[in-house]
């Protein structure tokens, strides 16, 4: 169950670290169904939702948070309860702060990290509650996004600009390190989502090996291709099994202009 809503956490959170060529439709709210399967069965486990609003407090900023819960079925398993904050320049993209409220079973940590650009540090305070608390330093390097600052840039690619297998870096802190990494466009096919079939492009991101996740490009994301660029469907390889994160549009609103 943790690997399903660390999934739909990062989905969102890929970083690509490019400029955008032009503004599209703004989303308010994205809802995910996440999926677990072992063996050949899935299961849907979780669910997570994105909301997009006006940030309360930077000038020039937006707030972007994204709820994640393991379903009622499943918290006798493995309860998650997860959310993830950032503000963002909303011309930019690059956060003012990031925070990141961990609460699965009995693990519970907090990650909260403000970015000080005069002085090309992220200063993060992180505390697992009841054993300890820290303060980490890490340098700022040029083009760094935090996991969710970055979700909209994938709207806003020119990705019809792109040759198939081209890589495109990524830059992203994760839990108090820097990570330069890549993401490589896979060109365009269909998927079907709610029982419609829709035109998407298709990249795979380098993944982090870790406590969830496999190392190497052993997920795929597809985004409509289309004007609102909304991931649709994510699928990714983990060490036990495989999961996936599926929109839910009845329950997703973007703004028509």
């Amino acid at each position: 169950m943790k690997r399903v809503i660390c999934l739909l956490a990062f989905v969102l959170g890929i970083s690509l670290a490019l400029t955008a060529q032009q503004k599209y439709p703004p989303i308010e709210k994205l809802v995910y169904d996440g999926y677990y399967n072992w063996g050949i069965i899935w299961v849907k486990a979780g669910r997570v939702e994105f909301s997009l609003s006006q940030s309360d407090k930077y000038p020039n900023a937006q707030k972007l948070e994204a709820v994640g819960v393991s379903l009622p079925s499943w918290d006798w398993v493995f309860t998650v309860r997860d959310t993830l904050v950032t503000h963002y320049d909303k011309n930019t993209y690059f956060p003012f702060e990031f925070s990141r409220k961990a609460h699965e079973g009995n693990y519970h940590k907090t990650f909260d990290y403000k970015f000080h650009y005069n002085d090309s540090l992220v200063i993060g305070d992180v505390h697992r509650i009841g054993r300890y608390r820290r303060t980490d330093t890490v340098r700022l390097k040029a083009d760094t996004y935090d996991m969710l600052s970055v979700a909209w840039m994938t709207r806003e690619l020119d990705f019809d600009s792109y040759k198939k297998n081209e890589l495109i870096p990524i830059r992203i802190l994760i839990d108090s390190k820097i990570y330069d990494l890549y993401i490589r466009y896979l060109g365009t096919g269909k998927t079907k989502v709610a029982g419609q079939k829709r035109e998407c492009y298709i990249f795979s991101p380098l993944l982090v090996e870790g406590e969830v996740f496999r190392g190497g490009e052993g997920m795929k994301i597809l985004v409509s291709k289309d004007e609102y660029r909304l991931p649709l469907l994510v699928e990714a390889k983990i060490l036990i099994g495989s999961v996936k994160a599926l929109l839910v549009p009845n329950e997703s609103k973007v703004i028509i202009q």
